[in-house]
C-alpha cells in the first residue's frame, strides 16, 4: 500500500476512535446532569438525531461548532491540541525534486527518506527527517521545504530536530522559486545556522561520495 494510503488510512482510524471518546464523554456527561437528548438538542440548536450521533460515535464529521454547542449546552469545555506524529503525505512535487537530489550521492553514500528520530520519553509521537545520507562514518540529515513559509516555526522545529536526533551535517533544501528567494533573503539573519551555500560545492561533494557541509542548498 502507498505511503499516502496508509496515512489516509490511519487518519480514518484516529477520527473514528476520537469519535468515540467524545460521544462518550458526552453521553456520561448527560446522564450525570439527567438531561434527555432532547433537552440537549434544543439546547445546543440542532436536531436528537444529531445528538444521538455524536453521543454513539457514529459522527466523524463532527464540526468544532458542534462540538462546542454541545459542550456548552452540558457545562463542558473542549480542548484540542496537535501533536507531530509520522512524516506528512509528500506530493509528487516534492518526492521528485527530493529524489533528483539524492541521485546525486555516489558511492560510498546511501541514502534513505523519511527516516524515523529515535523515539524519546519525553516525546512519544514519531517524527522523520525527509532523508538522511548515510556513508564514511557520518550521518546528513536533509530537510526539503517546497515552499517558505513560517520561518521561524520551521527553524525551530528543525532545531528541535537536530537536538533530539545529533547528525554530522544537516541540509536544508529549499526549492528555487521566486518566493523562497525572497523570504530567504528577508530573513537572512534567522538563518545564520544553515548559511546557504555554493550548489557547486553540494554537487561537487556528492558527486565524490562526500557528505556537503552543512546549510541552506536551493534545489
Amino acid at each position: 500500500m502507498p505511503t499516502s494510503q496508509r496515512a489516509l488510512t490511519t487518519a480514518a482510524r484516529v477520527a473514528q476512535r476520537h469519535a468515540h471518546q467524545i460521544g462518550e464523554e458526552i453521553l456520561e456527561r448527560r446522564l450525570a446532569l439527567g438531561h434527555s437528548q432532547d433537552h440537549v438538542a434544543t439546547a445546543s440548536h440542532m436536531s436528537r438525531v444529531r445528538v444521538r450521533r455524536i453521543e454513539t460515535g457514529a459522527a466523524t464529521n463532527l464540526r468544532l461548532e458542534e462540538l462546542s454547542r454541545v459542550c456548552a449546552a452540558l457545562g463542558l469545555s473542549p480542548s484540542i491540541r496537535l501533536y507531530p506524529a509520522g512524516p506528512p503525505i509528500r506530493d509528487a512535487a516534492h518526492a521528485s525534486r527530493l529524489g533528483a537530489f539524492l541521485r546525486l550521492a555516489a558511492q560510498p553514500l546511501t541514502h534513505r527518506v523519511e527516516v524515523p528520530l529515535p523515539p524519546m520519553h519525553e516525546r512519544p509521537e514519531q517524527r522523520a527527517w525527509d532523508a538522511v545520507l548515510f556513508g564514511r562514518g557520518a550521518r546528513t540529515a536533509v530537510e526539503l521545504e517546497m515552499r517558505l513559509r513560517g520561518v521561524q516555526a520551521l527553524l525551530r522545529r528543525v532545531d528541535l530536530k537536530r537536538r533530539d536526533d545529533p547528525t554530522e551535517r544537516f541540509l536544508l533544501l529549499v526549492a528555487d522559486t521566486r518566493h523562497n528567494r525572497r523570504v530567504r533573503a528577508e530573513f537572512a539573519a534567522l538563518f545564520a545556522d544553515v548559511p546557504r551555500l555554493r550548489p557547486s560545492t553540494v554537487r561537487k561533494a556528492l558527486l565524490s561520495g562526500e557528505h556537503p557541509p552543512t546549510g541552506l542548498h536551493l534545489v
